[in-house]
């Protein structure tokens, strides 16, 4: 949503108010959103296939800090990053 539909939004529901103060209503929601969203955390589980080394991530996914894998003695192991991916060894599977 625009800020031009938003405006036109609450001009249908409360009558036409003052940009100033629509804009001011805009921008208190947006830091209001973005406290929560700072704070925010999920666990999400992904069951491996074999032979299968890319999977895909959720779009609400914003960062990821750290992924485990639940071994055969039924413990996580840490997984680590790989932030040069786009250096693969070409004899790498895909």
């Amino acid at each position: 949503m625009t800020v031009k539909e938003m405006i036109s939004e609450i001009e249908h529901l409360y009558g036409r108010q003052p940009h100033m103060y629509i804009k001011r209503l805009i921008n208190d929601a947006l830091l209001d959103m973005s406290g929560k969203i700072q704070h925010y955390s999920a666990i999400a589980t992904q069951t491996l296939k074999q032979n299968q080394r890319w999977y895909p991530l959720s779009d609400t996914m914003i960062e990821i800090k750290r992924v485990e894998v639940l071994n055969s003695d039924g413990n996580y192991e840490l997984v680590p990053m790989l932030d040069n991916y786009d250096e693969l060894k070409e004899g790498d599977p895909v």
